[in-house]
């Protein structure tokens, strides 16, 4: 089964990115000072990756003091434990990398294990790589003293180090389900977003228990229809995330005070023509407030399809789990097929007559 990997909330990386910029900024104002007036050299390091990690991490509120405490400590264990001198940059920044993918990587979950392991990996080769160029380019092309050097050293570092944090918005796994269902999560909120991470544990529970009972053509069998119901309930929370968008974009509720104020007007107007025309525009103006209902209540039933669909694939898992209770021991080939339907079943009963299917709930434009 192929690796897929996708970048998930974009926007978050870039934020991080320039927060640790400007923290190493601020930083080297800071080195510039205790240098100039001091006479205490701050050379980039400790301080530029310490700067850009409390800068950068996005810990919930319920931890903010304690992550950022951490970020301000936990670095500097490399320097306290006189590691050689090419092994302490890169090993705080990858203590900081792994801390903010963990748990200041500004979404409401915690970073997965690949993602904080390949996190601190990366940001160990772009520290020691950053203090490479920031090296390079102080000696050859900056001047030895003043705070622009020291900015530009700064910001250097900080950069490189938030670059290899990029690890912790992708989103991968070996199942592009799966994967699509990370993605889809990260990108939600409310209880569409439980909804989704529901499904997505639910599918995942649901292909352990798969590989318990099946082996070779028979798994594929039943990965295919497990793959189906997963992704039609990740097609449902898309088409009510946009359908959603869309009628905040709308403001339903001022379309319909435009109505009332046109109708106001059109019964103030003296001139007949004039009144007329306002009419007109309440007519149009309510045709418009007629269809944002309609959307409304699709709205509706997307959410309620959804439910139907975390429903179902509550109901598969409790299918394998009683196939595996009734005959732990068989894994014939018939019995697999047998349940293979009886999920095919499910599939085809959550696209009957009764709902749309997940297809065909693509939300409609909204008209102008």
């Amino acid at each position: 089964m192929p690796l897929s990997i996708q970048f998930i909330r974009r926007e978050d990386f870039e934020s991080r990115c320039l927060s640790a910029l400007v923290g190493a900024g601020a930083m080297a104002l800071v080195a510039g000072v205790a240098r100039q007036v001091l006479r205490v050299p701050v050379d980039p390091g400790y301080f530029a990756l310490m700067a850009a990690a409390v800068t950068a991490v996005k810990p919930r509120a319920s931890e903010n003091a304690l992550v950022r405490a951490a970020m301000v400590l936990l670095p500097g264990l490399p320097y306290l434990l006189g590691l050689t001198s090419s092994w302490q940059d890169a090993v705080a920044g990858a203590i900081a990398a792994g801390l903010l993918a963990w748990r200041g990587n500004g979404r409401d979950s915690e970073g997965t294990p690949p993602q904080v392991a390949l996190s601190a990996g990366a940001a160990a080769v772009t520290t020691a790589l950053g203090l490479y160029v920031a090296g390079v380019l102080h000696a050859r092309f900056l001047p030895a003293r003043g705070y622009f050097p020291l900015m530009v050293d700064y910001a250097v570092v900080a950069l490189f180090w938030s670059i290899g944090t990029l690890p912790a918005n992708l989103a991968m796994d070996l199942d592009a389900v799966a994967t699509r269902g990370m993605r889809l999560e990260a990108t939600l909120s409310g209880e569409v977003r439980a909804l989704v991470t529901r499904a997505l544990t639910l599918y995942r529970q649901c292909q352990e228990e798969a590989r318990k009972l099946a082996r070779g053509p028979e798994l594929e069998k039943l990965q295919k229809v497990l793959g189906k119901l997963a992704r039609d309930a990740f097609t449902l929370a898309e088409s009510h995330t946009e359908l959603e968008a869309q009628l905040t974009a709308a403001s339903q509720g001022s379309v319909d005070s435009q109505v009332q104020e046109l109708k106001k007007r059109a019964q103030d107007a003296h001139d007949g023509v004039a009144r007329r025309q306002l009419e007109r525009a309440a007519a149009s103006l309510g045709e418009e407030l007629n269809h944002l209902d309609a959307l409304s209540r699709k709205q509706e039933r997307l959410l309620a399809q959804l439910h139907a669909q975390v429903a179902l694939l509550e109901r598969a898992r409790v299918c394998f789990i009683g196939a595996r209770a009734a005959s732990p021991l068989d894994g014939s080939s018939d019995r697999i097929q047998a349940l293979a339907d009886k999920l095919s079943a499910l599939d085809l009963e959550s696209s009957g007559p009764e709902g749309a299917t997940p297809q065909s709930a693509r939300a409609p434009a909204v008209r102008s």
